[in-house]
C-alpha cells in the first residue's frame, strides 16, 4: 500500500511528459508540404487558423516571409521530384502490384520497422533543413518596440492571474487546516470518509476559483489588449495555459497532498509526497507553457521552422527531465516494490512484483523513449494516438491504484465489534474477518480486470466494454452478475441464520438454552449450511450454462441406489431424525441405548458418542438402538432395598432409616437435589438370610446417584449406632447328632509353641516356609486316641 502513491505520481509524470508532445502539433500549424499539401481523403490533416492566416496576409513583412518559405518548399518538392525515375518507380510499382501481398507478421514487423526508421532519417534531415534556413535569416523579423509593447500587458495579466491564485490559496489555508483537523480526529473509515468530503470541497472550491480568476483575467485582457487583436489573441493563449496548467496541479496536490497529512489518502510520506508534487508541477508548468504560449508566439513572429526546432527542443527536455527523475527514484520505487511482494500471500503476485522491481525503470525509460521518437518521427497520425492512449492509460490506472486503495482502507483491517455484539454474537467477528479478505480480494481482481480492459481498449488492441453491449457480452454478464449476486445471498443468508443459532445457544441470566436446544439447533446449522452450498453450487452451474436437469436425475438415481446399498446409513439418518424430534436423547444426558450407558458427548444424525464410567467413547449409530433409556427426564429416584436380620424389630428400623433421611436433608449439599420426603413402602421380600425394607427418595435428573451414596453412608452410621445387624453371609459346621438327635461336640485341642530366640531363628532360615506355624498359639482338633468308632465318646 505505501508505494501505490509514489506509483501514481510516477504514472502521471510519465503520461504526462509523453502528451506534452502532442501539444506541438495542437499548438503549432504546420504549413502545408509537399508530404502534406494532397491529404488521401481531400480532407485538411490539421485545422487552419484563419484568422492567423487573415493577420498575416494583412501584415506585409509577414506576407513577405510567407511568400519566401513557399518558394522554398516549392523548390525543395522539385528538387525531389526531378531527382527520381518515374519510369523506374512505374516499374516497380508494377512488379510490386503483380507480386502477392505478404501479411505475415514478421513481414508487417519488418515493414512497419523500415517505416520508423525512415521517418527518423526524414525528421532529422527536416530539422537540419529547418535550422539551416533560420540561420539563413529565413525567418520573421523581430519587432522590438511591439515586443515590448505587448510585454507589459502580458505581465500585468501574469501578475494578475498568480496574484489572485496566491491570495485565493492564502484565505483559504485556515479553512484547509481545520478540514485537516477534522479528518485526522476520526477512526481509519472515518479518516476515509473525512478525507474524501473535505479534498472534494477543496477541488470544488479550486474550481470555482480558477473559473473567477478566467472571468476576471478575460475582462481585464479585453482592457489592456486593446484594438489589436495580437495582443488579444497571446492574452488568451497564456489564460488558457493558466486555468489548464493550474487545475492539474491542483489535481496532483489532491492526489499526492503534501502539506496535509490528515487529507492524504495514500500511505506515503510527505517527504516522497513533496518531491513528487515539485518534480511534476516543474515539468507542468516548463513543458506546458512552453507548447501552449511560447511555441505559437514563436510562429507568428519567426515562422514556422522556428516554432517547431522550438517544440522539438521543449519535447526533447521533458524526456530528459522524465527519464532523470525515473533513474534517480528506481531504488525507492524498487525498495516499495519489492516490499508490497514480501507482504503479498499469493506467490504469482509475489513473484510478478519482485521481477518487476529489477526492471520497472527500463521499462519505463524505454516508454517515454519510443513514444519520443514516434513523437518527432510521425506526428500527424502516430503521435495523437499514442499521446491520447498514453494520458487516458495513465488516468486509469491511477484510478484503479485509487480504488485499490481506498477498498484495502474500507475491507483490508480487521473488523472489530462492539463488547455487547462480541458477546451476543462470538463468531461473527470472526466469520467476517474470514469472508471481508475474500471479498476484498475478488473486487481487486474485478479493479484488474477493468483496468486491463480500459488499457486494452485506449490502445484500440480490443474492446471489452464495446463487446459488454453485444447481445453475447449481455449474457455474459448478466451471468456473471447473477453469479455474484447468488453468493452474496447465500453468503449473506448463512452469516443471518447462523448468528440467529449463536442468539439461541447463548446462555443469558434469564434464559439457559436446553440440551436438546443446542441439539436441534445444531443439526438445524449443518442442515442449512449443506442447503445452501447444495443450492449455490446448483444456480451457479445453472448460470454457467451447464445443464442440472440431468445433474438432478443422476442426484435422484444415485440417491435411490444409496438408499438401497446403504440401507443402514438411511436407517441411522431416519431413526436420529425422529429421535432428535421425540427429545430421546440429547448432549450432556445420561443413557442406556444399544446395551451401552454413558454420558451423551456428541450426537449427530447418524450416530450418538457416549463415554462410559470407565472412560471408554462409545459410537452408537441409531439404527442398533432399539429402546432408549434416559436418566436425565423430569425427576429420578433412588431406589434401594435395605436388609435387616430377622431377630431385628422392623418398626425400629424403619425408624432409624427415617432419622438417616433427616441427617441427609441437613446436608446443605443434597438438600436441594432432593424434590419429596422420604418414601418407605415397606418390607419387600423375607429373603434368605435378611428382611428387605424398600426406600425411595425423590431427586432432580442425574442426581440419584449421589443421593443415593450419601444416603446409604448415613444408613449405616445409624444402624451401627442402634445395634441393628445388617444381615451378611455366615458359614455353619455341621458335627453331626446321636439318634437322640444331641448335637455332638466337637473335641478340640490347644496347643502351644514356646517362644524361639533370635539363634534359633536364624539357624532356621532356610527351613521350608509351609513347616512354620502361622502362629505362636493354634487351636485345633485333635480326635481321642480311645475313641476308636470317632462317636467322641458317646
Amino acid at each position: 500500500m505505501k508505494f501505490l502513491g509514489r506509483v501514481a505520481a510516477l504514472v502521471f509524470m510519465v503520461g504526462l511528459s509523453c502528451g506534452m508532445v502532442p501539444t506541438v502539433q495542437a499548438g503549432v500549424l504546420p504549413l502545408p508540404t509537399s508530404e502534406s499539401a494532397a491529404p488521401s481523403d481531400g480532407k485538411a490533416d490539421h485545422p487552419v487558423d484563419y484568422r492567423a492566416l487573415a493577420d498575416m496576409l494583412k501584415d506585409p513583412k509577414a506576407r513577405a516571409a510567407l511568400i519566401k518559405t513557399l518558394d522554398h518548399l516549392a523548390a525543395d518538392a522539385g528538387q525531389t521530384a526531378d531527382g527520381k525515375d518515374h519510369g523506374a518507380q512505374s516499374d516497380a510499382g508494377d512488379a510490386e502490384a503483380n507480386e502477392p501481398a505478404d501479411h505475415s507478421l514478421a513481414s508487417r514487423m519488418a515493414m512497419e520497422t523500415s517505416v520508423f526508421f525512415q521517418d527518423i532519417g526524414q525528421s532529422v534531415e527536416g530539422t537540419y533543413q529547418r535550422i539551416r534556413r533560420l540561420m539563413n535569416g529565413e525567418h520573421g523579423v523581430f519587432e522590438l518596440d511591439r515586443f515590448l509593447a505587448g510585454l507589459w500587458p502580458m505581465m500585468a495579466l501574469i501578475l494578475l492571474s498568480y496574484g489572485l491564485w496566491l491570495l485565493a490559496e492564502r484565505l483559504f489555508r485556515p479553512l484547509l487546516i481545520r478540514l485537516n483537523q477534522w479528518a485526522g480526529r476520526g477512526s481509519t473509515r472515518q479518516h476515509l470518509l473525512r478525507a474524501s468530503l473535505s479534498l472534494l470541497f477543496a477541488g470544488g472550491v479550486g474550481l470555482g476559483v480558477l473559473a473567477l480568476i478566467y472571468v476576471v483575467g478575460n475582462a481585464v485582457s479585453v482592457w489592456l489588449a486593446g484594438d489589436v487583436a495580437v495582443f488579444a489573441r497571446q492574452q488568451a493563449l497564456y489564460l488558457n495555459a493558466f486555468v489548464v496548467l493550474e487545475l492539474a496541479r491542483m489535481m496532483l496536490r489532491l492526489v499526492l497532498v503534501p502539506t496535509y497529512p490528515g487529507l492524504r489518502l495514500f500511505p506515503i510520506s510527505a517527504e516522497t509526497a513533496r518531491f513528487w508534487t515539485a518534480r511534476v508541477s516543474w515539468l507542468l508548468l516548463g513543458a506546458g507553457y512552453g507548447m501552449m504560449v511560447v511555441v505559437p508566439v514563436l510562429r507568428r513572429v519567426y515562422g514556422q521552422d522556428a516554432a517547431q526546432i522550438t517544440a522539438s527542443v521543449i519535447a526533447l527536455v521533458g524526456f530528459l527531465w522524465t527519464v532523470t527523475t525515473l533513474l534517480k527514484q528506481r531504488g525507492t520505487i524498487r525498495d516499495a516494490l519489492m516490499q508490497a511482494a514480501t507482504h503479498r500471500k499469493g506467490p504469482v503476485a509475489g513473484w510478478f512484483l519482485s521481477v518487476l522491481a529489477q526492471i520497472w525503470h527500463v521499462l519505463a525509460v524505454g516508454y517515454v523513449a519510443m513514444v519520443f521518437l514516434v513523437a518527432i518521427t510521425r506526428p500527424s497520425d502516430a503521435l495523437p494516438f499514442i499521446g491520447s492512449a498514453t494520458g487516458y492509460s495513465a488516468l486509469i490506472l491511477a484510478g484503479g491504484f485509487l480504488v485499490s486503495g481506498l477498498l484495502s482502507q474500507i475491507l483490508g483491517g480487521e473488523v472489530r465489534l462492539k463488547d455487547h455484539h462480541r458477546q451476543r454474537l462470538p463468531r461473527l467477528e470472526q466469520r467476517l474477518n474470514t469472508y471481508l479478505p475474500w471479498l476484498l480480494r475478488m473486487l481487486r481482481a474485478l479493479i484488474v480486470l477493468a483496468v486491463v480492459a480500459g488499457i486494452l481498449a485506449v490502445w484500440r488492441v480490443t474492446n471489452l466494454f464495446e463487446w459488454l453491449t453485444t447481445p453475447v457480452g449481455q449474457r455474459f454478464l448478466s451471468s456473471v452478475f447473477d453469479i455474484f449476486f447468488v453468493i452474496g445471498l447465500a453468503l449473506f443468508a448463512w452469516l443471518v441464520i447462523a448468528s440467529l443459532i449463536e442468539v439461541k445457544l447463548i446462555a443469558e441470566r434469564d434464559h439457559m438454552p436446553s440440551a436438546r436446544i443446542k441439539t436441534l439447533l445444531a443439526l438445524f446449522r449443518n442442515v442449512v449450511a449443506i442447503a445452501l452450498v447444495t443450492m449455490t453450487l446448483m444456480m451457479v452451474l445453472s448460470e454457467l450454462g451447464v445443464n442440472i436437469g440431468p445433474l438432478l436425475a443422476g442426484a435422484g438415481v444415485l440417491g435411490l441406489a444409496i438408499g438401497f446399498g446403504a440401507q443402514k446409513l438411511v436407517q441411522d439418518v431416519i431413526t436420529g431424525i425422529f429421535i432428535q424430534l421425540e427429545n430421546a436423547i440429547n448432549t450432556g444426558d445420561t443413557v442406556t441405548a444399544g446395551g451401552v450407558t454413558g454420558t451423551v458427548e456428541n450426537l449427530t444424525i447418524r450416530s450418538v458418542g457416549m463415554r462410559d464410567l470407565s472412560g471408554t467413547y462409545h459410537i452408537v449409530p441409531f439404527s442398533s438402538v432399539g429402546v432408549v433409556s434416559n436418566f436425565m427426564r423430569g425427576f429420578a429416584y433412588h431406589k434401594a432395598e435395605y436388609g435387616i436380620a430377622y431377630r431385628e424389630s422392623i418398626d425400629d428400623a424403619i425408624a432409624h432409616l427415617r432419622a438417616a433421611f433427616d441427617d441427609l436433608m441437613a446436608d446443605p449439599l443434597m438438600k436441594h437435589k432432593i424434590l419429596e420426603p422420604i418414601q418407605i413402602p415397606g418390607v419387600t421380600e423375607l429373603a434368605a438370610s435378611s428382611v428387605n425394607i424398600r426406600v425411595m427418595i425423590k431427586t432432580t435428573p442425574g442426581d440419584q446417584w449421589a443421593v443415593g451414596r450419601a444416603y446409604n453412608r448415613l444408613v449405616k452410621l445409624h444402624f451401627d449406632a442402634a445395634g441393628i445387624e445388617i444381615p451378611f453371609p455366615h458359614t455353619t459346621l455341621y458335627f453331626g447328632e446321636d439318634k437322640s438327635g444331641t448335637p455332638t461336640a466337637a473335641q478340640l485341642q490347644l496347643t502351644r509353641r514356646p517362644a524361639r530366640s533370635d539363634t534359633e531363628d536364624g539357624e532356621k532360615k532356610g527351613t521350608d516356609a509351609a513347616t512354620r506355624p502361622s502362629q505362636d498359639e493354634a487351636t485345633r482338633w485333635m480326635p481321642d486316641k480311645s475313641d476308636v468308632d470317632g462317636d467322641s465318646g458317646h
